[in-house]
């Protein structure tokens, strides 16, 4: 049986970045996410690490494999209309070989010849099931052939519009109308660009620009928050620049960087941070009160938490201390003495879909059910922990409605302890203002969007402990 573990650790792994065999390497990647479970970060990283013993670029391989992660709902429902077939029947190297031969066809922007997109997928599959090779050059002949109308995605229903599953999609579309969710869903097709968050304290953003062209990174400003750049082309080698090493900048998407400038801490203020792994809020709040402050950073992972302590040190930041602890049960903590509590919180991360298409495949209702638990429990044991005139901020990395306004209000009711703090006032001048939104920030939440706001999907609300 083939096992793509197997070949993604042995010198063929080697032999495929060192000749540049970009199109069989992306398929063994593939197979060990869709057929073993694997994690997309993970499985690059496999080939990452071989690629910069031998100086190669793996830009193809990553957009032709995070691409057809992407689009994999939509290809099988493409698929399925031309030739009446299901592909989760097909053996897993048939399946992979031609998803990720229709993505070419159908979703890369590089204009590939119908023979060559037939001709190498069955090369792949004559190496790795023989057995097949007719069927699958038969299968995609049949699609490559189909009239183009039949392979547009905007021809289809939502769900194959945005390549998102019926379950997911639904969650778009409760939250939001159909028609922002779609919008929604398309935005989440292209990922978000990496953003830097650099300390304005340490070097201006005119000065950083230079330097990062200096190694060859192009960056500009931000969408919305003033100390964050916005890289241009790949992210790859950014933690290998000077600036990186000396602690010039952090990578971090500006919608997770207003959540710190939301929290607003001051100098003495005593923060906690409940799930802070790998660090990016805690970093920045250390940095907004001029390190002049007291934060405790909580994680499960002790091995995330080594990140958390990791990024503290190359940003030399003093005023972070960490600890493993499960924030479910937070009773080792003495209550009522935070300035700021933190909660972050495990969520369906819907928001972050256009740079981690696990989630695509992975994320069930069930899934978010179960989730929707954990926050509840983690946010009664972290309530506890914020003094009277303190600050309870609450986001996620979802477009859940229900895990986001829906449990801010489900908290209040339950906590009457607690009033929504407005945000009027608080968002940096560039963030997009519509009566939607004005609304939500006088109830105390914001939610930014990856359509209209350029950034991942998040939501942050800030809560003021009055009793």
């Amino acid at each position: 049986m083939f096992d793509p573990k197997i070949h993604l650790i042995s010198d063929d792994l080697k032999r495929m970045v060192e000749n540049k065999c970009e199109r069989e390497l992306c398929f063994l990647l593939l197979c060990d996410v869709i057929g073993a479970g694997s994690y997309s970060n993970l499985s690059i990283k496999k080939a990452d690490r071989i690629a910069q013993e031998y100086n190669v670029s793996l830009n193809f391989v990553r957009a032709m494999f995070y691409g057809t992660l992407t689009y994999l709902y939509s290809i099988d429902q493409i698929f399925k209309r031309i030739t009446r077939k299901d592909i989760e029947e097909l053996d897993i190297v048939s399946s992979v070989a031609i998803r990720q031969a229709l993505w070419q066809d159908l979703f890369s922007d590089s204009d590939i010849p119908d023979y060559a997109v037939v001709s190498t997928a069955v090369d792949i599959v004559k190496k790795y099931n023989p057995k097949a090779c007719g069927l699958v050059n038969a299968l995609l002949r049949q699609i490559t052939s189909a009239d183009r109308s039949v392979k547009d995605i905007d021809q289809y229903n939502p769900n194959v519009k945005t390549s998102l599953k019926p379950e997911l999609f639904g969650i778009l579309k409760k939250s939001y109308g159909q028609e922002k969710g779609v919008s929604i869903g398309k935005a989440l097709l292209t990922p978000s660009l990496t953003t830097l968050r650099f300390d304005p304290a340490k070097i201006s953003a005119e000065d950083l620009i230079s330097e990062l062209s200096d190694e060859g990174i192009e960056a500009c400003s931000g969408h919305f928050m003033p100390c964050a750049l916005t890289i241009k082309g790949s992210p790859s080698g950014i933690e290998n620049t000077k600036a990186y090493k000396t602690g010039l900048i952090s990578v971090q998407n500006e919608a997770a960087q207003l959540a710190s400038v939301i929290a607003s801490p001051v100098k003495g203020d005593k923060i906690l941070d409940v799930c802070s792994a790998p660090g990016g809020k805690s970093c920045h709040m250390a940095e907004i009160a001029s390190d002049d402050c007291s934060i405790l950073a909580l994680d499960l992972n002790p091995s995330r938490l080594e990140l958390v302590r990791q990024n503290a040190e190359r940003l030399d930041l003093k005023s972070i201390e960490t600890e493993t602890a499960d924030s479910t049960d937070l009773s080792k903590f003495e209550d009522g003495v935070y300035d700021i509590v933190l909660c972050d919180l495990p969520c369906s991360g819907l928001g972050l879909i256009g740079r981690k298409p696990d989630i695509r495949l992975n994320m069930t209702y069930e899934k978010i059910l179960e989730i929707s638990k954990i926050q509840k429990k983690i946010l009664d044991e972290a309530s506890k922990k914020v003094k009277k005139g303190g600050v309870l901020i609450y986001c996620t990395c979802t477009l859940n409605s229900d895990e986001n306004e829906g449990r801010m209000k489900d908290f209040l009711a339950d906590h009457p302890e607690y009033k929504a703090s407005s945000l009027e006032g608080m968002l940096p001048s560039k963030v997009k203002l519509d009566k939607d939104r004005e609304i939500s920030l006088a109830q105390g939440y914001v939610t930014l969007f990856p359509d209209t706001d350029n950034v991942d999907g998040f939501f942050i609300s800030r809560m003021e402990r009055v009793l």
